[in-house]
């Protein structure tokens, strides 16, 4: 069977276990439901709101000097990379898009933002996840492997001049602030919308799939992972009954990558855009390795395993630093022979 049957084949497959199980579609579609009006929505709309009036503005962030030196990024990447960090999925991918839209980012550096941008917010990682690990010091580490993991991704995803100048900015003063914000704000009602829609759908089906299947044949972490895969709260959740030392580096694998429901939400922002979806999944893969060998590394530090263990289980991550960082000095050789 080809790629483009499996495709076709796929909807019909998915199909048929909500139409046989669905009290429990309906079960997770509430569960769903109860997670965007209760958490999402109260922490996503208004940051969504003012990011959304910044971009319509033209308003950047001081932070070009050091996005430039350190990932190779312009001015303009600052603003979906620092409110995608803050805000969290899928506000950095629709930011993203719209920058791009607006002509104020090149597509090659769009392309090399786009899995960067889209990261689980604060507010997830020192709150719903770290109460899963049952220690805000654990929801702290995980905030600061998401950072490492996203810095040793974007060195590793660099691309040739990726440092040459992009794109000059609209010139002329933008709109005010109480023009754009009537826009912005049926902007980011329609995300909200969409950000609903596939997290109902996913979990809903998510519980489909769960409920025929023996699951007390496998561990949490087997069950977190399968779950997480496909929706990252649900998935964390299962965690709670792991021991930290499997739980925190599987907690920190399914952050980074974030789960098939949010990458359907960048889809939809990236296709309005243009933009192509392989650079991301690819991305948000390394990404997930990259934020589960730190998790192993850090779990191992607080078990306080023998130096020949931990240097065992450090090798990978180290090697992965080694050719993020000879990748990145290449290709600054590179650019600066053409």
């Amino acid at each position: 069977m080809d790629f483009k049957s499996f495709r076709r084949l796929l909807p019909p497959v998915l199909l048929l276990p909500l139409l046989l199980l669905p009290g429990a579609a309906r079960a997770g579609v509430r569960e769903g439901l109860a997670l965007c009006g209760e958490l999402l929505i109260p922490s996503l709309f208004p940051i969504s709101v003012l990011s959304g009036c910044l971009v319509r503005m033209g308003e950047q962030p001081g932070l070009g000097p050091g996005i430039r030196r350190v990932l190779g990024l312009s001015e303009a990447a600052a603003l979906p990379l620092l409110l995608g960090l803050l805000g969290g999925f899928p506000l950095g991918a629709q930011l993203l898009s719209e920058q791009y839209a607006r002509g104020r980012l090149s597509r090659q550096e769009a392309i090399h933002l786009s899995p960067l941008c889209n990261q689980a917010g604060p507010g997830f990682l020192l709150g719903a996840a770290a109460s899963v690990l049952g220690s805000p010091r654990l929801g702290l580490a995980l905030l600061l492997i998401q950072l490492l993991s996203l810095l040793l991704t974007g060195l590793f995803l660099g691309f040739p001049g990726m440092a040459a100048s992009p794109p000059a900015p609209p010139s002329g003063e933008g709109p005010s602030f109480f023009a754009v914000l009537p826009q912005s704000i049926g902007a980011s009602a329609k995300g909200m919308l969409g950000l609903t829609g596939s997290v109902c759908f996913f979990a809903g089906l998510r519980a489909c799939l769960e409920t025929p299947l023996p699951l007390g044949l496998f561990s949490p972490g087997v069950r977190g992972a399968v779950s997480g895969f496909l929706e990252l709260s649900g998935g964390v959740a299962l965690l709670k009954d792991c021991p930290t030392e499997q739980a925190l580096p599987l907690a920190a694998a399914l952050c980074a990558w974030g789960g098939l429901c949010v990458h359907l939400q960048a889809a939809e922002a990236f296709s309005r855009a243009g933009l192509p979806m392989g650079c991301y999944l690819r991305g948000k893969l390394l990404q997930g390795l990259n934020a589960g060998l730190l998790g192993l590394l850090t779990a191992s530090l607080r078990q306080g395993l023998p130096w020949t263990r931990l240097c065992l289980r450090a090798a990978p991550l180290l090697l992965l630093l080694f050719f993020s960082f000879y990748k990145k000095r290449h290709w600054k050789s590179t650019a600066s022979v053409l």
